[in-house]
């Protein structure tokens, strides 16, 4: 993706810089200098970025329309600030994309907020039942899926039965795990056997259940990369029920505000209410420890402390 990307970039370049000839624009005087800085910020950030080529490779599953679709809008994305990057370009000559910025865009496309309609991803601690627990039931299914082990064949494919039976095993009903299964199908995190999707009717997703799963690019980077860090927490809390009346009530205090403070504290909110709900949930798969995995994101919430005001102190996870 990132070779494909660099070309088609470039060829852009050259005609935002005026050494290539565009015929239907004959005639017509054009002033693309701010597009070409943003195109020669985006080339270089390719070039020595490997974790921003990383989340493009794995978020499309190698699609590669869908690498350059995500790029496109990413050029004219509300959520990112282009005028900063322009200005700094002017300024500087170099600036590199962080990935935090390209999450941003892709988590939340042109809206404020997540919407799992029109995101391609997917709430990962999203519920389908009033079960605290449930919230860890998709990333232990991910994590099990991607987990060496007999389980597995040589393709990587999980028997239905067993996938089902491990997390039986964990206190999960069928209907939990089934619909876990079809809404983690639809956004790609996994696959079938039969490389199908679930059709939708008034009672959600429905239809026959394969005969095994399989984890994709697409699972494992929600998972490992997604999952800890602050643009995805920040980009779920409003989209996540909370079964704790007082989590709930901090994370209402300024629903409405994305100034960055705001958003900090509420993703400091909703970390704390999962490690919350992780230890009454009493879940130890071998294969899964979200205290561990919240732990690897801790670096990205540190970031932040140099842009949030001084009143707001740095926290660990809990």
């Amino acid at each position: 993706p990132d070779v494909m990307l660099e070309k088609r970039l470039v060829f852009a370049l050259n005609m935002a810089e005026g050494r290539l000839p565009v015929g239907v624009l004959a005639g017509v005087q054009l002033h693309l200098s701010s597009i070409a800085l943003f195109l020669k910020a985006l080339l270089s950030s390719l070039r020595t970025n490997r974790e921003l080529v990383e989340l493009l490779s794995n978020i499309t599953g190698g699609n590669m329309r869908e690498v350059m679709d995500l790029v496109t809008k990413f050029i004219g994305s509300p959520n990112v600030d282009a005028n900063k990057i322009i200005e700094i370009m002017q300024r500087t000559g170099n600036y590199k994309v962080p990935v935090h910025e390209f999450s941003k865009h892709a988590l939340l496309g042109e809206y404020s907020h997540y919407d799992s309609a029109t995101s391609s991803a997917l709430n990962l601690f999203d519920v389908r039942f009033p079960d605290r627990r449930e919230h860890f039931l998709i990333p232990m299914l991910i994590a099990y899926l991607n987990h060496d082990g007999p389980h597995r064949n040589r393709e990587g494919f999980v028997p239905t039965e067993l996938i089902v039976k491990e997390m039986q095993n964990w206190g999960f009903t069928s209907p939990q795990i089934e619909a876990a299964l079809r809404r983690t199908t639809n956004k790609r995190l996994i696959e079938t056997t039969e490389r199908v999707t679930f059709e939708e009717d008034i009672t959600g997703l429905v239809g026959e259940m394969p005969a095994a799963f399989r984890v994709t690019t697409i699972g494992v980077y929600h998972l490992l990369r997604w999952a800890p860090v602050f643009a995805y927490l920040d980009a779920m809390v409003f989209d996540t029920p909370i079964f704790d009346g007082a989590r709930s009530k901090e994370l209402q205090k300024e629903p409405n505000s994305l100034h960055i403070n705001d958003r900090y504290d509420r993703a400091l909110v909703f970390r704390d209410y999962l490690n919350d709900s992780w230890a009454v949930a009493e879940l130890s798969p071998p294969y899964f420890d979200w205290k561990s995995l919240a732990m690897t994101g801790q670096q990205t919430f540190d970031a932040l402390t140099r842009v949030v005001q001084p009143t707001a102190k740095p926290r660990k996870a809990t």
